[in-house]
């Protein structure tokens, strides 16, 4: 009897954050299409800030982060993708994709120093994706 007691609120745990997770998951994927569609400017960029936190709020990973600043960097957002691309760095540092984010924030804020500190990273974290083509 109380092996399956335990058995019975071990899974309603495992239900209760199953579905916790797929709230979150739900609702970066919806702060990801917000991004994209500023981006894409079928929303004012006056919406960047917000949706950059929904972002940073429900967003696990760097990648969709990183595909966050690359919408903003687009229009230039630029405290919402500076925000996003220090993000990133800070939860993957060893995330080439998250140094290209800081670069491209650089460039937008014409710092080619930085824009080149940071393509440095990236090269030095994945030099095949930087080999040059003959």
């Amino acid at each position: 009897m109380v092996v399956r007691l335990v058995l019975l609120v071990g899974a309603v745990a495992l239900i209760a954050l199953g579905l916790g997770r797929t709230h979150q998951r739900h609702a970066c994927d919806a702060g990801r299409h917000d991004a994209f569609a500023i981006g894409a400017r079928k929303r004012p960029v006056t919406d960047a800030p917000k949706v950059a936190r929904e972002l940073l709020d429900h967003c696990r990973g760097a990648e969709q982060i990183v595909d966050g600043v690359s919408a903003f960097v687009r229009v230039k957002a630029t405290a919402p993708a500076t925000e996003l691309a220090a993000a990133a760095v800070r939860r993957e540092p060893e995330r080439r994709d998250s140094w290209l984010a800081v670069a491209a924030v650089r460039r937008l804020h014409g710092d080619q120093a930085g824009n080149r500190r940071a393509l440095a990273r990236a090269r030095q974290l994945d030099p095949l994706s930087f080999r040059r083509s003959s």
